[in-house]
């Protein structure tokens, strides 16, 4: 594949970053127009999560970085420097704050999702957080060191096969995200009729509280709830309620996982993403109780509070101290705890409960231990487990396809933009 070393300033139109509307966080509305910030930057996709949105004026004001749809996307500062993405069709038009770069290629000269690519692939990632890291105290690069940068360029067709073969990965990818989000939410459904407003199946299959069931008032609650439930605690319903390791044992370049609350995706341990421990130092705290084990329940109690995992299947990994292990007891459900745990309701009851310290907030187990928990009858709970366990288990399912295919497609991605897998002769 013959392929020319070019600037970034030689195949594009436009690189540049925004900046924050007068007022800062204050100055932001609910609706309104796209204001792009680095979090909602990440390594191959876009996120909403924590997306901003300014108004006509403000957005005006901001016209010259106008966002478009084969834009790219680059994080220019701080400890997410280098993420980049392309943004979702849906957020157009948009803005970016100073914290993000928009580079616009010259179609002529450089596909925008081949370029990408390209600043994704490992070499170039690594020369970017070399940049980033010189200088000041904080990460950063500047709209010269973006100009300078160089990237190998193919011709324009054999730009686009290589970014048709990765994009048709990140697509299944997105498909299966999709998916999750909505399985996830007829869980959540399927919980509030059940354990909210009470509307069970009873033996006749109607509704429990509507066709009549039997409540009653529960004092610690407030509230009445069905004959024969209880409210109790964590620490009665759980057999084990711990937390990772208290100390960072010495990284390796290869050994055992070690996860921290920055390693808990929306539905699983970024395994790829965790730094790597001795065998010794592995034993000695799985032997403590930092390992969790299938059916245990993950909550991230330090920092980031309120992130929850179900643990499917018994994984070699162990954990730091900012997670939480829950194990419940055998005569209750996982399940439930962990989609409890996830509700809006239940996170604000932790976080003005439980929590202490400003600067690192945290949840202190020793207290968390007393939290309120509605215990259901277990017949109740048995047939919500039966309902909802195979939700929860193609859940897991597509996230770890996601984890396959994302690692087929860092594998490949070096591999494509050297040369080495030549896909000239691919017809696409």
């Amino acid at each position: 594949m013959n392929s020319e070393l070019m600037k970034l300033s030689e195949v594009t139109t436009k690189i540049g970053s925004g900046a924050t509307p007068r007022g800062g966080k204050e100055a932001y509305y609910s609706t309104g127009i796209s204001l792009i910030r680095s979090q909602n930057v990440l390594d191959f996709k876009f996120s909403y999560d924590g997306l901003a949105f300014i108004d006509e004026t403000q957005a005006h004001d901001l016209r010259n970085v106008t966002v478009e749809a084969d834009d790219v996307l680059l994080n220019i500062t701080g400890d997410s420097v280098a993420r980049c993405c392309m943004p979702d069709k849906s957020v157009i038009p948009a803005r970016v704050n100073q914290h993000v770069a928009i580079i616009r290629t010259d179609p002529d000269l450089a596909h925008s999702k081949f370029v990408m690519y390209a600043l994704l692939n490992p070499l170039a990632k690594k020369s970017l957080l070399s940049l980033a890291s010189h200088g000041g105290t904080r990460n950063a690069l500047t709209k010269a060191m973006i100009e300078n940068f160089e990237i190998s360029l193919p011709q324009i067709d054999i730009q686009k096969k290589i970014s048709s073969i990765l994009s048709v990965l990140d697509e299944k990818i997105e498909l299966n995200n999709q998916m999750n989000k909505v399985l996830e939410q007829m869980a959540q459904v399927i919980f509030k009729q059940w354990f909210v407003d009470f509307e069970f199946q009873n033996e006749n299959g109607e509704p429990y509280r509507s066709s009549g069931g039997e409540m009653e008032w529960n004092e610690e609650l407030g509230k009445e709830i069905p004959e024969g439930w209880r409210a109790s605690n964590l620490e009665d319903y759980c057999e084990v309620i711990t937390d990772g390791a208290h100390y960072s044992p010495k990284e390796v370049d290869d050994g055992f996982p070690i996860a921290t609350v920055k390693n808990m995706s929306e539905y699983g341990i970024e395994i790829n993403e965790c730094k790597r421990i001795s065998i010794e130092d592995y034993n000695l705290l799985v032997h403590n109780g930092c390992r969790p084990i299938k059916g245990d329940v993950l909550f991230s109690k330090d920092g980031t509070i309120g992130r929850v995992l179900n643990v499917l299947r018994d994984e070699e990994y162990v954990l730091l101290s900012s997670i939480a292990i829950l194990r419940a007891k055998t005569q209750y459900s996982s399940i439930y705890l962990g989609i409890l745990l996830k509700l809006p309701s239940t996170l604000k009851m932790i976080k003005d409960g439980f929590v202490s310290g400003s600067a690192l907030p945290r949840v202190v187990l020793k207290d968390f231990r007393r939290a309120p928990i509605l215990i259901p009858q277990n017949v109740i709970l048995n047939k919500f487990d039966h309902i909802i366990g195979d939700l929860i288990l193609k859940i897991k399912q597509n996230y770890d396809l996601n984890q396959r295919m994302s690692g087929l497609r860092d594998t490949l991605l070096p591999k494509l933009m050297s040369g080495e897998i030549d896909v000239s002769e691919i017809d696409l």
